[in-house]
């Protein structure tokens, strides 16, 4: 069986002489160096390494980074600031309102004194009212009225309290206004009194003109305006 020619020898002698198809086969194919790379070991794992220590920098770097803040969609989704079934106990919060009687009174200081001074209202507006217990004296849904209970929540527009009967109520501030007492200091009131005792402050607070979140109100300078009607 007679070995087939190359077929770059084909090609050649199908476009030139015998003598030049072999002479050019010979040259540029039969005899034409090949020129083989050796493999490198050595820049090979170099370049692993370097690619490692990339991965591990970059890994750090997402560590040490500040996590993201989740959005208003995600903390409603989460619930992280409704408050829970099983914590809507009167009882829980009152300690929290004797604590509030005892701040409250040292935001007033020395200016704790009957009948109430503009100074005296001007502090008490910028305090912060979680732990207050607010009773709705005026509303438009006179469906409202009547509710007493603890703050919980304050909001810029409403404010969340928790009744003696465990109940959470949230009441817009708009067009409401809310009553609450405070106690000469030296003597906390009790909590759930109906009837005001003597000596105590009794302020009614207009909610429309109150829709402010509590942080905001701590340096807000608030005008005296006349009461809007209901």
């Amino acid at each position: 069986m007679s070995k087939r020619p190359h077929i770059a020898e084909e090609l050649l002698s199908a476009n030139f002489s015998k003598a030049e198809a072999e002479r050019t086969f010979t040259e540029k194919v039969k005899q034409k160096p090949l020129s083989l790379r050796p493999t490198n070991t050595e820049a090979a794992d170099a370049r692993e390494l370097r690619r490692r220590e990339r991965a591990r920098k970059l890994a750090l770097r997402k560590q040490s980074q500040k996590p993201v803040p989740l959005s208003a969609k995600e903390k409603r989704a989460l619930k992280i600031y409704e408050v829970a079934k099983e914590a809507r106990k009167y009882e829980l919060y009152a300690p929290l309102h004797k604590l509030w009687i005892g701040y409250v009174q040292e935001v007033l200081g020395k200016g704790f004194v009957t009948p109430a001074t503009p100074d005296t209202a001007a502090k008490l507006c910028s305090a912060d009212f979680h732990g207050a217990e607010l009773e709705v004296v005026r509303a438009r849904c006179v469906g409202r009225v009547g509710l007493k209970g603890i703050v919980v929540k304050d909001t810029k527009f409403t404010f969340e309290i928790v009744t003696r009967k465990d109940e959470l109520k949230v009441v817009p501030k708009e067009h409401s206004v809310f009553r609450f007492e405070i106690p000469p200091p030296g003597r906390q009131q009790e909590v759930g009194e109906q009837e005001a005792a003597s000596g105590n402050m009794v302020f009614e607070l207009y909610g429309s003109q109150f829709e402010n979140r509590a942080t905001d109100r701590a340096n807000k300078k608030f005008k005296q305006r006349n009461p809007l009607d209901l």
